[in-house]
């Protein structure tokens, strides 16, 4: 704790709380956590709204996952039945984009909901009070930061609401940061493949195109693919490049598509293939969730090991790996042609299997099937 030039004092430790949360988004809880009980209260939360989801995440600390998705189920989220959200808007609409609300601003919209369904629910399950903020409004939505109190708790006092205000200038800060590593993992994804000459483009959960290989400029330069607002688009079959991509990104949709892209006159037709990426718990909506390749790999050992390094980050020595048991090699006969241990070949399957997205090797066999058959 320091003092500020106007004698108040600062916890300087914010900073490292949120910032250590936005580089292992895992301690996003903890970060929240300490949030409410620095404020005196029993639930501290971050959440996004906007973009393809109603309600892309939803991060609340001692809540249970089985409230949160009866929140999101009952279309809540709306200032016509959501206090919170309608105080927000209420202050975003007259250009205040990032107070610190509260129970005050809660009183005043609270007799214009449409239904006091949600009113109800806080009351039910004990978050009637708190204080929240805008962390970012952007293309993507808003992402917003709130404490929730319950009655025991009371209503938030000026003292807590100025930490609030204190840990929340630390938590933009570690959002905007966040945003920025989830983006530049798209770039980095689009130069590997700019290094094995594959053309790829790069898709957020959103379906909206992240970042692009030299090669995928060539396609739309060509115009066999259109690309307008960071959508794709392009008449093929049996999918167009817009269908393709809204098959990758749905909820119940495919990991793995093939379709055909109509060239001009005189050129061979392009085959694309898409391929969903390994799941995150969650993300400020900026990580690359599938991708779309126009020439696929060598295949080679060599050009097949080259593209799993690329796509899903496996070391030379993992992605070989992976070829080899899709092979049909025994575990034993690729220790034995690699020169190591039965335990360590164990080791290094253990890292290649988070890294694909998958928990065995029957699973990983089934997701390199579309791209070594």
């Amino acid at each position: 704790m320091t003092a500020d030039a106007m004698g108040q004092r600062i916890d300087r430790d914010w900073d490292d709380i949120f910032m250590q949360a936005a580089l292992q988004p895992d301690l996003w809880l903890e970060a929240l956590n300490t949030l409410a009980t620095r404020t005196g209260s029993t639930h501290g939360q971050l959440i996004g709204v906007g973009g393809a989801r109603e309600i892309p995440f939803n991060i609340v600390t001692n809540f249970s996952p089985e409230m949160i998705d009866f929140f999101a189920a009952s279309g809540w989220a709306t200032e016509s039945h959501n206090f919170r959200v309608a105080a927000s808007n209420r202050h975003v609409e007259r250009g205040f984009y990032d107070p610190v609300l509260h129970e005050d601003d809660y009183d005043r919209v609270i007799p214009d909901l449409a239904s006091p369904d949600y009113v109800d629910w806080c009351e039910e399950i004990g978050i009637p009070f708190g204080c929240q903020t805008n962390l970012v409004i952007d293309n993507f939505g808003v992402v917003g930061l709130a404490t929730l109190r319950n009655r025991s708790d009371g209503r938030t006092t000026p003292a807590q609401r100025r930490v609030f205000a204190e840990g929340a200038a630390a938590a933009r800060r570690a959002v905007r940061l966040q945003e920025k590593l989830e983006g530049e993992q798209a770039k980095l994804l689009a130069g590997a493949f700019d290094a094995i000459q594959i053309s790829a483009f790069i898709i957020d959960v959103r379906g909206k195109v992240l970042a692009h290989s030299i090669g995928a400029d060539t396609m739309v330069d060509a115009g066999d693919v259109r690309l307008s607002g960071r959508v794709l688009d392009g008449a093929g079959a049996p999918l167009t490049m817009r269908q393709a991509v809204q098959a990758l990104i749905a909820d119940d949709g495919l990991d793995h598509i093939r379709t055909r892209i109509t060239t001009a006159e005189g050129r061979p037709p392009l085959m694309i293939e898409g391929f969903r990426l390994p799941v995150r718990s969650w993300s400020l909506g900026k990580l690359p969730h599938a991708i779309l390749i126009a020439n696929g790999p060598r295949r080679d050992r060599a050009g097949v090991a080259a593209y799993l390094a690329a796509l899903y980050r496996l070391s030379p020595a993992e992605s070989d790996i992976a070829v080899r048991l899709f092979e049909g090699r025994t575990r034993s006969a690729i220790a034995a042609e690699r020169g190591v241990t039965p335990e360590t070949l164990r080791g290094q399957l253990k890292q290649i299997y988070p890294k694909c997205g998958v928990d065995s090797e029957a699973s990983l066999m089934r997701l390199l099937a579309p791209i070594l058959s």
